[in-house]
């Protein structure tokens, strides 16, 4: 099994583009793309944070897991 982060999923259900995210959260445009890209190693609680208010969601939507 493999936990995944639904970058992409909540940027559809949500209607927004990463250039919104950035405007709600303490994260760059890079960095958002990096992570969404799967660019980058590991993402601190910090982070996880930083997205679950940004989409305004809670962690079982922000991940998912896959086979």
């Amino acid at each position: 099994m493999k936990v995944e982060l639904n970058i992409e999923g909540l940027l559809k259900e949500k209607d927004m583009r990463l250039s919104d995210l950035e405007k709600l959260v303490s994260l760059s445009y890079q960095q958002l793309w990096n992570i969404k890209e799967w660019r980058t190693t590991k993402v601190s609680f910090e982070t996880i944070w930083e997205l679950l208010k940004g989409f305004k969601c809670k962690p079982n939507d922000l991940f998912k897991i896959t086979k």
